[in-house]
């Protein structure tokens, strides 16, 4: 304990026979850093505060109300992330200097070949994008002007939002264009199906398969009921010597004419055979049905899906050209009123401290070697 008294004693002995030294050292370095302090330039920082929007806000599904999700509004810490990677991207950086003409502004050669370097260094100095405590995206920029740091601050913010939103509309873009490919096969496709079905249905004259097939029932039978009573009647009647052989001719007749008809109908003879398109008969109706009812069943799906597709297109396309923001702004950048550094004080009190002990500490190492001879 005596020792170290001793010691303490010691120091401020070497203290006070210092003093004029450690005195003039701290007045000088107190006048240097006034006027050092009082010629740096006034630094003003904005700052505007965002959260990342969820990037489920530009799913179709969701947007026009076919999915059964819950609608998320705000991102994830993910999102948050990607958001913050883009806001101190080279990419945004070099937009800031183009916008800004910030080689003018900072005062440096843009010539020179570290010109690029020095720009970027210089806003990265002034320039912060950062998650803050609340799990927002914070961006900051310091400039001697309030009014131009609160409108770099605002730029760098809405470029962060362009740019993640372009992350998005550049794959709904490949997206689109893929599916503009395969719309226009499938219309190729559903065009040469049309074709076929015309020509198949030209040729065995169907092109209502449930209602002509009725209708050939009820023709066929309605023929054969009429040859059948025909034929009873004629045999009935041709015995009897009491019936006008006139009646039976005229009988004769209309049971010609309905054979004839019959045979039409059944054997698909075409008109007085003077080589027309053939009637429709139970026959080409069995042969042509299946064909027919194939290409039907073929158009039908194609255009329920070519439907479909463009449907989904349309969905795509209307989300592709929505503006559709990733962030949802809390507060926009505005001019301080006060500057945020230098703080002047403490760069004078903290450069007298700093004299105050260099010297101290000087002045004891002279004290401690005073008597170390050289040889």
């Amino acid at each position: 304990m005596e020792q170290q008294k001793d010691n303490l004693v010691g120091v401020i002995q070497t203290i006070w026979k210092w003093r004029k030294a450690i005195r003039n050292t701290c007045l000088a370095v107190l006048a240097g850093s006034i006027i050092v302090s009082l010629f740096l330039s006034n630094y003003y920082k904005s700052t505007t505060i965002c959260y990342p929007a969820s990037p489920k806000l530009a799913n179709p599904e969701l947007l026009f109300g076919t999915s059964g999700e819950v609608t998320e509004y705000f991102g994830t810490d993910q999102d948050l992330d990607r958001l913050a990677e883009i806001a101190n991207s080279n990419l945004l950086v070099d937009f800031m200097v183009t916008k800004f003409k910030l080689y003018e502004h900072y005062d440096i050669d843009s010539t020179s070949k570290e010109g690029p370097y020095k720009v970027r260094e210089h806003f990265r100095d002034l320039y912060t994008a950062q998650k803050n405590k609340n799990d927002a995206l914070e961006i900051s920029v310091e400039d001697i002007d309030p009014q131009f740091a609160a409108l770099m601050a605002n730029a760098a913010r809405d470029k962060t939002d362009e740019m993640a939103r372009r992350l998005t509309t550049e794959s709904q873009g490949r997206l689109l264009t893929a599916m503009e490919d395969n719309i226009g096969r499938k219309r190729t496709e559903l065009l040469r199906l049309d074709d076929s079905l015309r020509i198949k249905q030209a040729y065995y004259g169907i092109f209502d398969p449930t209602a002509q097939g009725e209708q050939l029932a009820i023709v066929s039978a309605t023929a054969e009921s009429d040859v059948a009573a025909l034929r009873a009647r004629l045999r009935v009647l041709e015995p009897n010597p009491n019936i006008p052989r006139d009646t039976i001719a005229y009988i004769k007749a209309d049971l010609a004419a309905a054979e004839h008809r019959f045979n039409l109908f059944t054997n698909g003879r075409d008109k007085a055979e003077k080589g027309g398109p053939n009637a429709l008969t139970p026959s080409r109706f069995s042969d042509g049905l299946a064909s027919v009812q194939v290409l039907r069943d073929l158009h039908f799906q194609a255009r329920k899906q070519l439907s479909f597709d463009l449907e989904r297109y349309n969905q795509i396309k209307a989300v592709y050209n929505t503006k559709i923001p990733a962030i949802h702004v809390v507060e926009n950048a505005e001019p301080a009123l006060r500057k945020s550094r230098p703080m002047r004080s403490l760069i004078v009190i903290g450069s007298v401290i700093a004299a105050f002990l260099l010297m101290t500490m000087a002045a004891l190492i002279a004290e401690s070697y005073k008597d170390l001879k050289l040889e």
